[in-house]
């Protein structure tokens, strides 16, 4: 069957079920020295994970968390550290130099193969290998940051429990499906044919970041994100240029039952202003009853409309032609 980014987004709810269970029966050992920090290896559809578990555990965990997305790592990085480092093929060059500079810390391997899985078997690495279904990396987020998560708890690092959490948002995401594919349709429709910006509260950083890959990778335009109450302090100043300047721009701002009272103020306040510069201001609600599951859920919406505007846009969501002559070029200059 021909590989589709409308079949891999329809099999995200079951990715998640799959990554729970995998989750569920991982083989860590145990850290020989006390963990004072964590560190996360990854670029891409992988390294949106870490992102996403930062968001997620930062209420949570007693350490420091830190996602790396470079060539190095921090000097800190050391015997105390826990580095997770997450490549979906296993052959991201980033990662796998970021890694050869950590031996000193408890190292666990997140991938579906590759030379990530070659070195920890080689080293004797802790590793998840998460299946290798299609060659997509952006469409396996249930894997990897699920993977991430339950490593922190099975290091001992995180008590929340976030699994029954993960197990809700799967039956809620097949719950709302109708209303996540409308939700969808109507973000394509603002979008097409306009500069999306998008603006959401801090904690939805990962969130918003992955929609602006998505409609990167998928629909193949540009977008533009940023974080309340950061652009309060510069971006603001942005809006003061006559209308004509914004007249291709549509406005996104996303709103969960998390956002700080004093961001939803600054969003209040916000709106109108924008309003006044381009009559596409629009606002889109996450449902559901943890931050968990409110994230899955724009998570589904958002790569749904990544891909309805792919169509609109008329091109094919999946290959990432660009991409792949980058790689091949750096391919030709040994590392």
């Amino acid at each position: 069957m021909e590989t589709s980014m409308q079949r891999l987004i329809e099999q995200f709810p079951h990715q998640l079920q799959k990554a729970i269970e995998m989750g569920k029966n991982q083989q860590v050992t145990q850290p020989n020295h006390t963990i004072h920090n964590v560190v996360i290896a990854g670029l891409g559809g992988s390294g949106i994970g870490g992102n996403l578990v930062e968001s997620i555990v930062s209420p949570h965990l007693q350490v420091p968390i830190i996602v790396c997305k470079n060539y190095d790592i921090p000097a800190f990085v050391g015997k105390h550290t826990l580095f997770i480092a997450s490549s979906f093929s296993g052959s991201t060059e980033e990662t796998l130099i970021a890694l050869s500079q950590a031996s000193d810390a408890k190292i666990a391997c997140v991938s579906s193969g590759g030379k990530l899985i070659e070195i920890a078997k080689e080293k004797g690495y802790d590793f998840v290998q998460i299946p290798s279904e299609a060659p997509c990396p952006r469409a396996f987020l249930g894997y990897s940051f699920v993977q991430i998560l339950f490593l922190l708890k099975n290091y001992g690092l995180l008590q929340h429990d976030f699994e029954g959490d993960l197990e809700r948002s799967v039956s809620f995401l097949q719950e709302k499906r109708e209303l996540i594919h409308l939700e969808a349709k109507r973000l394509a429709e603002i979008f097409y044919q306009d500069f999306p910006i998008i603006y959401a509260d801090t904690r939805l950083g990962a969130v918003i970041t992955r929609f602006q890959q998505q409609i990167n990778e998928n629909a193949k335009q540009l977008c533009h994100t940023h974080l309340f109450p950061e652009m309060n302090h510069n971006e603001l100043v942005g809006w003061q240029l006559e209308s004509e300047h914004y007249k291709n721009i549509a406005v996104l701002l996303v709103k969960t039952a998390y956002d700080h009272p004093r961001t939803r103020l600054r969003m209040e306040i916000c709106q109108p202003i924008f309003e006044q510069k381009t009559d596409k201001v629009f606002s889109l609600y996450a449902e559901g009853n943890s931050f968990i599951e409110q994230v899955l859920f724009l998570i589904h919406i958002f790569d749904w409309a990544s891909y309805y505007l792919a169509e609109k846009n008329g091109v094919d969501a999946f290959p990432v032609d660009i991409i792949t002559h980058l790689k091949d070029e750096l391919g030709r200059v040994a590392v």
